[in-house]
C-alpha cells in the first residue's frame, strides 16, 4: 500500500516516519542520501549490481584461474550478468504483466532484453558459452606444447554453464540476498537519519529556517 510520495506504508514504518506519512506536528523528515526507497529490482543500481558483479567474478576465477589474464572483459561479463539476473528475478517475482493493466511491462521487458544480450556477448568473449569454449580450448591446446585434457575442460565449463543456467548466480537467490542487503541498509541510513532530524527540533521549524551556530 503507498500513501505520500508513493512511499509504502512498510517503507516510512522502517524510515522512523510515522505509519501515516505525516508528522504529528511539523515537517517530515527528507530522505536521507543514499537511500532505498525507489529501489526494486537494483538492475540498475551500481550498489546492488556492482556487488553481485563482484561476488560472481571472485566465483568465476575460482573456476577459471586463466582469466584473470583478462580483468576487463571479466568485469564486463560479471556486470551484464548481474544486472540480467537481477532484472530477471524482478520479472520472475512480479510476472510480465502488469495486473492491473494487463498489459506487458514493456520498460522492465526492455531492459531485460538489453542485459541478456551483453551478458550473451560476454560470456562468448570469454568463451563461456559451449562453441567458444571449444574454440578457446582448440586454441590453446594448439599454442601450447604442454598436453591438455580438453574433455576436462569442456566438462568444467559446462559445469559452469549449467549451474549460471539453474540460476545465474553462485548460490541459491544469490541476487535477492545482495538486494535485500542494500535495501536494508538504506533503511537503517534513513532511520537513524530520521531519528536525528526529530531529536534535534527541526521538524518544528518552518521550512527553509536554519539552525543557529549555538545549535549547531
Amino acid at each position: 500500500m503507498t500513501g505520500t510520495n508513493g512511499m509504502r506504508r512498510a517503507d516510512r514504518q522502517a524510515s522512523g516516519i510515522p505509519a501515516s506519512g505525516i508528522p504529528a506536528r511539523g515537517r517530515r523528515a527528507p530522505l536521507a542520501p543514499g537511500h532505498t526507497y525507489s529501489l526494486r529490482s537494483g538492475a540498475r543500481s551500481p550498489r546492488v549490481y556492482g556487488e553481485l558483479a563482484e561476488e560472481l567474478a571472485a566465483g568465476m576465477l575460482e573456476k577459471r584461474p586463466d582469466l584473470a589474464a583478462y580483468p576487463e572483459a571479466l568485469g564486463a561479463w560479471a556486470t551484464a550478468e548481474a544486472q540480467a539476473v537481477l532484472m530477471r528475478r524482478e520479472l520472475d517475482e512480479n510476472g510480465m504483466l502488469d495486473p492491473e493493466t494487463g498489459r506487458p511491462r514493456d520498460t522492465s521487458l526492455r531492459w531485460h532484453s538489453a542485459f541478456e544480450k551483453r551478458a550473451t556477448k560476454a560470456r562468448e568473449a570469454l568463451g563461456l558459452d559451449p562453441r567458444s569454449e571449444a574454440a578457446l580450448a582448440r586454441e590453446r591446446a594448439a599454442a601450447s606444447a604442454l598436453a591438455v585434457d580438453l574433455e576436462s575442460l569442456a566438462e568444467a565449463g559446462r559445469q559452469s554453464l549449467a549451474q549460471r543456467a539453474e540460476a545465474g548466480v553462485l548460490e541459491e537467490d544469490q541476487a535477492g540476498r545482495v538486494l535485500a542487503a542494500t535495501i536494508e541498509s538504506g533503511r537503517q541510513a534513513q532511520k537513524k537519519a530520521a531519528a536525528e532530524f526529530y531529536a534535534s527540533g527541526a521538524h518544528l521549524r518552518p521550512h527553509g529556517q536554519d539552525e543557529t551556530e549555538e545549535e549547531r
